[in-house]
């Protein structure tokens, strides 16, 4: 929930007056919102790479408790310098949290419940807008020497400092350190995730791991689609906030009518993640159909007159069903991808595919084109259209992987081997022939 609310407190400062304040002209406001992943991207291979050497609980609490001092730290800026330092050093900072969660769900769960527990977590994001917007009505009504929007930040910061206490002497690092499980569960957490195939901790970097993940198709065809889906939601994390007060409404009527997109979001994401555990190889199809709300979505929000504000509200909410498909890209990632620095690596080179689209997606909306916004809205258009073709590509990459190795097996007369065999070998899904890859 904080990570996703913590991005968006620039929004939200926005609708009170942030810009004004700051004396922010041209495209200083989305220069503000990209170079956060200017920061996120920087660091994101570090990160990774001390993901794997660090226990991974303790370093994630330390970068949440720094990341919530300089949210904080926003409060005390008053231009466009000093806010761009902050928001690059946001980035740095909360660019371990997607990584990490990834890997804590690799090693906790089976294959088959990820996208369902991954969707727990992203759909907990959805909760935070709405909780963010009762929030920022809230301190809307502060009157203060102090700017509404300054409260905003020392509030979202000084919780997720706390919070990180929490994370430190309570989240384990991997089932082997859980002191909350008995030996007996422990043992059956290690037992279940056998079957996956993709290992659980090694904190040994292996060279040919990384060189694999380099020449892996299914790498960049992921990377692409990071690029392309997150595009469309680095526009709307930026401008969501200025794109509602522009059809009509006031700042604080802004804050409450951003609340749906979060329920939107939260039942997306749960709805599809569920479908995906509970019906077998039915990840990338499910991704496609979370699609289609999204594009009628951006279809009305483009063709209703600028009178309709409320249906174009509501079309903006119906747009935030691209969060779902998002969440299941991380779940194809994790669900078939083996060999812990493979895991690392191609988590890194996705996630800098995700800071790279949503450093681009500010820069579609042009203040000169406010409220329309025509650029914006014809990338997410876009967008949409090479998403359906990359999920294509994948689908059709990982049946192919599958039907050779069916084949090879038939021809051979071999057999699946028994998960106690190679299951927590540190092998990669494509050394190891016993591997399946899910769809």
């Amino acid at each position: 929930m904080l990570v996703s609310v913590d991005k968006t407190t620039l929004s939200y400062a926005a609708v009170f007056d942030l810009r004004e304040d700051t004396h922010l002209h041209g495209s200083q406001y989305s220069w503000l919102g990209a170079i956060f992943y200017v920061g996120y991207f920087a660091w994101e291979y570090p990160t990774n790479l001390l993901l794997q050497k660090l226990p991974i609980a303790k370093y994630l609490s330390l970068t949440v408790f720094m990341w919530g001092l300089v949210l904080m730290c926003h409060a005390a800026c008053d231009n466009f310098a000093s806010l761009a330092a902050v928001r690059t050093f946001l980035g740095v900072f909360e660019c371990t949290t997607n990584p990490a969660a990834i890997l804590l769900c690799a090693m906790w769960y089976k294959r088959a419940d990820q996208p369902f527990k991954l969707g727990i977590w992203n759909a907990c994001g959805g909760l935070a807008y709405i909780l963010a917007g009762i929030a920022s009505f809230g301190i809307g009504h502060i009157h203060a020497s102090i700017a509404s929007w300054r409260f905003i930040f020392l509030l979202f910061g000084a919780f997720t400092v706390l919070w990180s206490f929490v994370l430190w002497f309570c989240l384990p690092a991997s089932p082997f350190t859980a002191t909350f499980l008995t030996e007996a569960e422990r043992a059956c957490v290690i037992d279940q995730v056998k079957d996956n195939r993709t290992g659980i901790e090694n904190r040994q970097f292996k060279k040919d791991q990384f060189i694999e993940t380099l020449k892996d198709a299914k790498t960049w065809l992921l990377f692409a689609f990071a690029i392309a889906s997150n595009c469309p939601n680095g526009g709307l994390t930026t401008f969501s906030g200025l794109i509602i007060k522009q059809m009509g409404f006031n700042q604080l009527q802004t804050t409450l009518i951003g609340m749906p997109t979060g329920a939107v979001q939260f039942i997306a994401v749960l709805t599809g993640t569920f479908i995906a555990s509970s019906r077998p190889n039915l990840r990338c199809i499910t991704m496609m159909i979370f699609l289609v709300p999204f594009l009628a979505g951006i279809i009305g929000i483009h063709i209703l007159h600028e009178s309709h504000r409320w249906g174009r509200a509501a079309c903006l909410w119906i747009a935030y069903t691209y969060t779902a498909t998002w969440t299941l890209s991380m779940s194809v990632l994790i669900g078939n991808t083996a060999g812990h620095t493979k895991k690392t690596t191609t988590s890194a080179i996705h996630f800098m595919g995700y800071c790279l689209g949503n450093f681009l997606g500010p820069f579609f909306f042009l203040s000169r084109q406010a409220p329309a916004y025509p650029l914006g809205w014809g990338m997410m258009f876009f967008c949409v259209a090479v998403q359906f073709v990359l999920i294509a590509g994948i689908l059709a990459l990982l049946y192919w992987r599958n039907r050779t190795r069916d084949q090879a097996f038939a021809r051979e007369g071999k057999h699946l081997a028994n998960p106690d065999e190679d299951g927590l070998l540190d092998l990669t899904d494509l050394k190891n022939e016993n591997f399946r890859y899910v769809l």
